[in-house]
Protein backbone atom coordinates (compact mmCIF):
# COMPACT_ATOMS: atom_id res chain seq x y z
CA UNK A 1 0.00 0.00 0.00
CA UNK A 2 1.14 3.51 -0.42
CA UNK A 3 1.03 4.60 3.17
CA UNK A 4 3.73 1.84 3.84
CA UNK A 5 6.65 3.83 1.92
CA UNK A 6 8.73 6.27 3.87
CA UNK A 7 8.22 9.64 2.95
CA UNK A 8 10.27 13.01 3.86
CA UNK A 9 9.49 14.75 7.30
CA UNK A 10 6.49 16.92 6.04
CA UNK A 11 8.95 20.58 6.44
CA UNK A 12 11.11 18.75 3.34
CA UNK A 13 8.38 17.60 0.86
CA UNK A 14 7.94 19.44 -2.40
CA UNK A 15 4.48 20.08 -2.84
CA UNK A 16 2.56 20.91 -6.56
CA UNK A 17 -0.91 22.16 -6.85
CA UNK A 18 -2.48 22.44 -10.39
CA UNK A 19 -5.94 23.83 -11.24
CA UNK A 20 -8.77 22.01 -12.45
CA UNK A 21 -8.10 21.98 -16.35
CA UNK A 22 -4.42 21.85 -15.96
CA UNK A 23 -1.75 18.95 -17.27
CA UNK A 24 0.64 17.57 -14.92
CA UNK A 25 2.05 15.68 -17.96
CA UNK A 26 1.76 14.62 -21.11
CA UNK A 27 2.18 11.70 -23.18
CA UNK A 28 5.95 11.13 -23.90
CA UNK A 29 7.47 13.58 -21.72
CA UNK A 30 10.75 12.24 -20.90
CA UNK A 31 10.72 13.34 -16.68
CA UNK A 32 10.69 10.83 -14.48
CA UNK A 33 9.35 12.16 -11.27
CA UNK A 34 6.78 10.44 -9.10
CA UNK A 35 4.04 12.28 -7.98
CA UNK A 36 1.56 11.76 -4.66
CA UNK A 37 -1.64 12.76 -4.80
CA UNK A 38 -2.95 13.83 -1.59
CA UNK A 39 -6.18 16.23 -2.89
CA UNK A 40 -8.05 16.56 -6.23
CA UNK A 41 -8.61 14.25 -9.31
CA UNK A 42 -7.14 13.86 -12.07
CA UNK A 43 -7.70 11.75 -15.45
CA UNK A 44 -5.55 9.57 -17.18
CA UNK A 45 -5.33 9.81 -21.18
CA UNK A 46 -3.74 7.10 -23.66
CA UNK A 47 -3.16 8.54 -27.45
CA UNK A 48 -5.95 11.24 -26.69
CA UNK A 49 -8.28 9.02 -25.01
CA UNK A 50 -9.70 8.82 -21.19
CA UNK A 51 -9.02 5.37 -19.90
CA UNK A 52 -9.53 6.25 -16.41
CA UNK A 53 -9.95 9.07 -13.36
CA UNK A 54 -7.61 8.69 -9.73
CA UNK A 55 -9.15 10.37 -7.11
CA UNK A 56 -7.84 8.39 -4.26
CA UNK A 57 -5.51 10.38 -1.68
CA UNK A 58 -1.79 8.57 -1.35
CA UNK A 59 -1.90 7.49 -4.90
CA UNK A 60 1.57 7.01 -6.70
CA UNK A 61 1.21 8.22 -10.21
CA UNK A 62 3.97 8.09 -12.55
CA UNK A 63 5.83 5.16 -11.54
CA UNK A 64 6.40 3.45 -14.64
CA UNK A 65 8.56 5.85 -16.30
CA UNK A 66 10.71 5.53 -13.18
CA UNK A 67 11.16 1.88 -13.03
CA UNK A 68 11.14 1.27 -17.17
CA UNK A 69 13.23 4.37 -17.93
CA UNK A 70 10.36 5.03 -20.69
CA UNK A 71 8.94 8.21 -21.20
CA UNK A 72 5.34 8.72 -20.20
CA UNK A 73 2.73 6.43 -21.22
CA UNK A 74 -0.04 8.87 -20.65
CA UNK A 75 -1.34 12.20 -19.76
CA UNK A 76 -2.65 13.47 -16.51
CA UNK A 77 -4.16 16.07 -16.06
CA UNK A 78 -6.08 17.75 -13.35
CA UNK A 79 -10.02 17.72 -13.36
CA UNK A 80 -10.37 19.13 -9.64
CA UNK A 81 -7.91 21.67 -8.16
CA UNK A 82 -5.54 18.98 -6.71
CA UNK A 83 -2.44 18.48 -5.03
CA UNK A 84 0.71 16.55 -5.31
CA UNK A 85 3.74 15.76 -2.96
CA UNK A 86 6.58 15.53 -5.94
CA UNK A 87 9.55 13.08 -5.49
CA UNK A 88 11.86 13.90 -8.09
CA UNK A 89 13.94 10.72 -9.66
CA UNK A 90 17.30 11.33 -8.37
CA UNK A 91 16.14 11.80 -4.74
CA UNK A 92 14.27 8.47 -5.24
CA UNK A 93 17.10 7.13 -5.78
CA UNK A 94 19.26 8.34 -3.15
CA UNK A 95 16.11 7.30 -0.62
CA UNK A 96 15.85 3.80 -1.81
CA UNK A 97 19.91 3.21 -1.50
CA UNK A 98 19.79 4.20 1.91
CA UNK A 99 16.20 2.41 2.45
CA UNK A 100 15.41 -0.72 0.22
CA UNK A 101 11.98 -1.12 1.19
CA UNK A 102 10.51 2.18 -0.86
CA UNK A 103 11.87 0.15 -3.55
CA UNK A 104 10.10 -3.01 -2.68
CA UNK A 105 7.00 -1.18 -2.06
CA UNK A 106 7.09 0.75 -5.22
CA UNK A 107 7.91 -2.51 -7.58
CA UNK A 108 4.38 -3.86 -5.65
CA UNK A 109 2.61 -0.98 -6.93
CA UNK A 110 3.60 -1.21 -10.29
CA UNK A 111 3.37 -5.34 -10.22
CA UNK A 112 -0.34 -4.38 -9.56
CA UNK A 113 -1.07 -2.21 -11.80
CA UNK A 114 0.88 -4.20 -14.40
CA UNK A 115 -1.74 -7.32 -13.08
CA UNK A 116 -4.69 -5.02 -13.40
CA UNK A 117 -3.88 -3.89 -17.23
CA UNK A 118 -2.80 -7.22 -18.09
CA UNK A 119 -6.91 -8.41 -16.99
CA UNK A 120 -8.10 -5.64 -18.75
CA UNK A 121 -6.54 -6.82 -21.73
CA UNK A 122 -7.30 -9.98 -21.70
CA UNK A 123 -11.44 -8.81 -21.36
CA UNK A 124 -10.88 -6.74 -23.96
CA UNK A 125 -9.19 -9.29 -26.45
CA UNK A 126 -12.08 -11.50 -25.23
CA UNK A 127 -14.44 -9.24 -26.29
CA UNK A 128 -13.02 -8.54 -29.42
CA UNK A 129 -13.38 -12.41 -30.20
CA UNK A 130 -16.73 -12.88 -29.44
CA UNK A 131 -17.49 -9.65 -31.54
CA UNK A 132 -15.40 -11.17 -34.33
CA UNK A 133 -17.10 -14.16 -34.35
CA UNK A 134 -20.93 -13.54 -34.08
CA UNK A 135 -19.89 -11.03 -37.13
CA UNK A 136 -18.43 -13.98 -39.11
CA UNK A 137 -22.01 -16.20 -37.85
CA UNK A 138 -24.10 -13.06 -39.39
CA UNK A 139 -22.47 -12.55 -42.12
CA UNK A 140 -22.44 -16.86 -42.54
CA UNK A 141 -18.53 -16.96 -42.74
CA UNK A 142 -16.95 -20.18 -41.43
CA UNK A 143 -15.55 -20.20 -37.45
CA UNK A 144 -12.10 -19.82 -37.15
CA UNK A 145 -10.64 -22.53 -35.19
CA UNK A 146 -10.18 -21.82 -30.78
CA UNK A 147 -6.71 -21.42 -30.44
CA UNK A 148 -4.67 -24.32 -28.75
CA UNK A 149 -3.99 -23.56 -25.28
CA UNK A 150 0.03 -23.47 -26.28
CA UNK A 151 -0.63 -21.08 -28.81
CA UNK A 152 -3.00 -18.48 -25.83
CA UNK A 153 0.58 -19.39 -23.70
CA UNK A 154 2.85 -18.19 -26.67
CA UNK A 155 0.09 -14.96 -26.99
CA UNK A 156 0.39 -14.10 -23.22
CA UNK A 157 3.85 -14.06 -23.15
CA UNK A 158 4.37 -17.24 -20.71
CA UNK A 159 6.34 -18.91 -23.38
CA UNK A 160 8.34 -17.77 -26.93
CA UNK A 161 7.41 -19.33 -30.25
CA UNK A 162 10.92 -21.10 -30.00
CA UNK A 163 10.00 -22.94 -26.98
CA UNK A 164 7.25 -24.36 -28.18
CA UNK A 165 8.71 -25.26 -31.44
CA UNK A 166 11.74 -27.02 -29.52
CA UNK A 167 8.81 -28.81 -27.22
CA UNK A 168 6.87 -29.95 -30.31
CA UNK A 169 9.72 -31.24 -31.80
CA UNK A 170 10.85 -33.33 -28.27
CA UNK A 171 7.46 -34.57 -28.22
CA UNK A 172 7.58 -35.59 -31.74
CA UNK A 173 10.62 -37.99 -30.64
CA UNK A 174 8.73 -39.05 -27.73
CA UNK A 175 5.78 -41.03 -29.37
CA UNK A 176 5.57 -44.26 -27.35
CA UNK A 177 5.51 -41.89 -24.16
CA UNK A 178 1.72 -41.76 -24.47
CA UNK A 179 1.17 -39.87 -21.56
CA UNK A 180 3.35 -36.87 -22.31
CA UNK A 181 1.72 -33.54 -23.78
CA UNK A 182 3.02 -29.82 -25.01
CA UNK A 183 2.67 -28.99 -21.48
CA UNK A 184 4.31 -31.84 -20.07
CA UNK A 185 7.43 -31.16 -22.08
CA UNK A 186 7.50 -27.72 -21.24
CA UNK A 187 7.08 -28.05 -17.28
CA UNK A 188 9.89 -30.81 -18.11
CA UNK A 189 12.27 -28.58 -19.23
CA UNK A 190 11.44 -25.77 -17.31
CA UNK A 191 9.77 -23.75 -19.89
CA UNK A 192 6.97 -23.58 -17.94
CA UNK A 193 6.12 -23.58 -14.05
CA UNK A 194 2.95 -23.97 -12.08
CA UNK A 195 2.86 -20.70 -11.11
CA UNK A 196 2.60 -19.56 -14.61
CA UNK A 197 0.19 -22.34 -14.58
CA UNK A 198 -2.74 -20.79 -12.26
CA UNK A 199 -1.52 -17.53 -13.93
CA UNK A 200 -3.12 -18.25 -16.83
CA UNK A 201 -5.80 -19.79 -15.83
CA UNK A 202 -6.50 -17.27 -13.31
CA UNK A 203 -6.69 -14.45 -16.77
CA UNK A 204 -8.34 -17.35 -18.29
CA UNK A 205 -11.66 -16.76 -16.21
CA UNK A 206 -11.56 -13.38 -16.14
Amino acid sequence: MPGKIPLPNEQKQRYSFYKAGTRVFSQGDTSTDIYILKKGAVTVCVDDQIVGLINTPDTFIGEMAYFLGISRTATIEAVEDSEFIVIPAEELNERVLKNPRIGIELIKILSRRLANTTKYATRLERDITSARSELRRIQGIREEPEPSTEDKLVSRGFITCEQLEECKKELARKKDAKESSILHVLVEKKYLTVEHLIQYLELEQV
